[in-house]
């Protein structure tokens, strides 16, 4: 089934300032239910995971679902997927991969609160500076609170390291180990942000707002509704997060690509 997708300019516009564009309900809720159960039907025959027995809960981050993604089980996802694809980075540009979708899944894993490690973007912002070559979507498979282990991303961060890469020396490769550097050294609210101690931290990085080279950045998570889909430009730094709730995080991930 075809999907269409008509990025408005207003969505542009959040997509370039934020670098992450959220799109709710973007999917049916009984398609990413069924999603959702197939991945509880694999914890169950794999790790002996059931969805209403919490003593089961042993495996903080269960991964290796090359089965379910090998079955198509997430291939629904490829229409809307592909639409927005097509949006950003230009219909027939882009690879399109042999199956969509990758499941991540954050069981309950106690204290929350923002991370100051695994910070990484996902293509080096020296490869962003002339176009986008690339796309990472984010859908919800069921309900994620504020907290629940959603991926965490830096708002305004792109613009960050895409201002440092234009002046990149020839040839320099900006990886995400050397950007963190470069922002430890040179930006007091970064430098804070990696470190692991700090109080308040909530507060300091996400209800309040830093600035960074001119940007103003602030750490906020994916939440929202089962079938809400987001939109990270590959230049953003994020990271994983702790699940404070008494839910797993399941959502699906994947990336997007252009040709050469």
């Amino acid at each position: 089934m075809e999907m269409t997708f008509v990025l408005q300019q207003k969505q542009r516009a959040e997509f370039e300032s934020t670098g992450v564009l959220r799109l709710p309900g973007f999917f049916r809720r009984a398609d990413v239910d069924a999603m959702a159960s197939a991945i509880w039907t694999d914890l169950a025959k794999r790790f002996g995971i059931e969805r209403d027995r919490r003593d089961t809960w042993t495996v903080e981050r269960p991964a290796q679902f090359q089965a379910l993604i090998a079955r198509g089980v997430f291939d629904g996802l490829g229409p809307g997927y592909s639409a927005i694809a097509d949006a950003f980075l230009g219909a027939g540009t882009w690879m399109r991969p042999k199956h969509f979708g990758v499941p991540l899944v954050t069981f309950p894993t106690g204290q929350w609160d923002v991370p100051h490690k695994i910070w990484h973007f996902d293509v080096p912002p020296t490869d962003c500076v002339n176009a986008l070559p690339a796309i990472r979507l984010f859908t919800i498979l069921a309900p994620l609170e504020p907290q629940g282990g959603g991926t965490c991303y830096i708002a305004g961060s792109h613009r960050v390291a895409l201002d440092r890469a234009r002046s990149a020396a020839p040839g320099e490769h900006l990886r995400s180990s050397d950007m963190k550097n470069v922002l430890q050294r040179e930006e007091p609210w970064f430098t804070a942000l990696f470190a692991r101690n700090g109080a308040d931290r909530t507060r300091r990085f996400m209800d309040e707002a830093g600035v960074a080279r001119g940007v103003e950045v602030r750490v906020q998570e994916m939440t929202g509704a089962a079938g809400d889909t987001f939109v990270m430009h590959p230049a953003m730094f994020h990271t994983i997060s702790s699940n404070a709730r008494d839910t797993p995080r399941m959502m699906v991930v994947q990336a997007l690509t252009r040709h050469g």
